[in-house]
């Protein structure tokens, strides 16, 4: 807030209107009269008067702290009817805090707030609490987030707001429940954006009343990853710690008032089960006792990547099947890393899978990355060449953009991979078909990359090594 807010002018464009105060009783701005407002209540269907001054004073508070408490002590006898004024300007949020407070933000935490509701944010000042698990039976496990806006009832619920707290570079940790195990992580690379999703409750009462998914507004989070597990954490192992996760649960209780979100309930007072909620806030303690998250946790923090870049030489991890998500087409592609957007189309993930079918059917076993390496689709090692390659999709109407993002991409995996220690890489820009514009060709060649449309991918294990440029 730069621009100086004058209470007089705000007052009387509120002339007429009904305000609620914070604790929704409705206040009506009769009119102005020298120095005060007149404000009529339930009480005082008349008005009373209320200086115009206390008002300006609570206006010039909030606009130089972006927060101010409501209450007498803070804007005068007359608070609530003040408070319900600041809650008319733009971005004006309330704060479920006691004594309540008001806080000016930006429009997409206004959003947050009132769709998604508040929950008790008790990780907010802690750095190591960056930690969250996601748990669900779905087939596509680990590509991204993405839940409902409200439950089967219309209600807000936890389960599904907590998407709002996930902060780009936080760990997702994913519980499969077909496999009674926490699988695979992701790391999240974006902001909440809002499309439909198609959905059925994990809750077995609502299963058999709506017997069937449905569709209704939705959030998604887009996730880097999903990377293995390596050995999965499974419910059994979990269980067996039974007494050190109680501990863990005791000391956050006695820490933190409110709900938590920890995910996994002790059924009989000492079986860890899994909760039912989508997603859950798990704590940094619960990491430390799992020897595989807590590698997986060190793979994913800043400098882990340079740390061994030069004594991990080896290229990738046994290939992931590309998985084609269920996200509408129409979502913005540069809210985030536009590669893990591309990722779910199906045209993309057709080209990618059948190009790592036709390396497995020469003997080549394609590879995917690792957390440290590049964000590469696929790539192969044959006669000590590294060939890494970006898939496009592409239309007529999109060829010219989709190809120069793609060569920009592959470049720069090229150049990462050799900062990794790997001497001889190829890149390879793999369009789903040939570009109309043929000089596609010769530009790919004069910068040492090869050109595969997805008609040619017949030729990717024969792909010659290119001399460096």
């Amino acid at each position: 807030m730069t621009t100086a807010l004058d209470a007089r002018s705000l007052l009387e464009s509120l002339v007429g209107q009904q305000i609620s105060t914070l604790t929704g009783r409705p206040n009506t701005v009769l009119g102005l009269a020298d120095t005060n407002v007149i404000v009529g209540t339930d009480r005082s269907p008349d008005g009373e008067p209320v200086p115009i001054d206390a008002v300006q004073a609570a206006l010039d508070r909030l606009q130089e702290t972006d927060e101010i408490e409501v209450h007498p002590r803070s804007l005068g006898y007359r608070s609530s009817f003040v408070g319900a004024v600041l809650l008319t300007l733009p971005g004006a949020v309330a704060l479920p805090t006691s004594p309540r407070r008001i806080r000016i933000t930006d429009p997409m935490t206004v959003y947050h707030i009132h769709e998604a509701g508040h929950v008790n944010d008790w990780w907010a000042d802690d750095a190591q609490q960056r930690f969250w698990l996601e748990i669900t039976d779905r087939p596509d496990i680990g590509v991204d987030l993405h839940c409902p806006q409200r439950d089967a009832t219309g209600s807000r619920t936890p389960g599904y707001s907590l998407i709002w707290y996930v902060r780009v570079g936080n760990i997702v940790f994913h519980y499969d429940k077909n496999e009674h195990a926490i699988t695979n992580w992701s790391r999240a690379a974006g902001q909440v954006t809002e499309a439909p999703t198609v959905w059925l409750s994990h809750r077995a009462t609502t299963r058999r009343r709506l017997q069937q998914e449905r569709a209704q507004p939705g959030w998604w989070l887009d996730l880097d990853g999903p990377f293995p597990l390596d050995p999965p954490v499974t419910l059994a192992q979990i269980r067996a710690n039974a007494p050190q996760l109680r501990a863990v649960l005791e000391a956050l209780r006695s820490d933190h008032p409110g709900s938590l979100y920890f995910p996994f309930s002790f059924y009989g007072g000492t079986e860890p089960r899994p909760q039912q909620p989508y997603l859950n806030k798990l704590p940094a303690e619960f990491v430390e006792l799992f020897p595989a998250l807590a590698t997986a946790a060190k793979l994913a923090s800043p400098g882990a990547e340079d740390h061994s870049a030069h004594t991990t030489p080896l290229l990738g991890t046994t290939y992931r099947e590309a998985q084609v998500s269920t996200l509408p087409s129409e979502r913005q592609p540069f809210t985030v890393d536009p590669a893990l957007v591309e990722r779910g189309l199906k045209g993309h993930s057709d080209m990618q899978n059948a190009l790592a079918d036709v390396l497995r059917q020469a003997g080549i076993e394609p590879r995917s990355r690792l957390p440290r390496e590049p964000n590469f689709d696929i790539a192969w090692v044959t006669g000590g060449t590294v060939f890494v390659a970006e898939v496009k999709s592409i239309t007529d109407a999109n060829e010219e953009e989709q190809l120069r993002l793609g060569l920009g991409q592959v470049l720069r995996y090229r150049h990462r991979l050799r900062g990794l220690g790997h001497d001889h890489v190829v890149a390879v820009l793999a369009p789903e078909r040939a570009p109309r514009d043929a000089s596609w060709q010769d530009l790919c060649h004069e910068l040492g990359v090869a050109l595969l449309p997805g008609n040619d991918i017949q030729r990717a294990p024969q792909l010659p090594r290119i001399p460096d440029p």
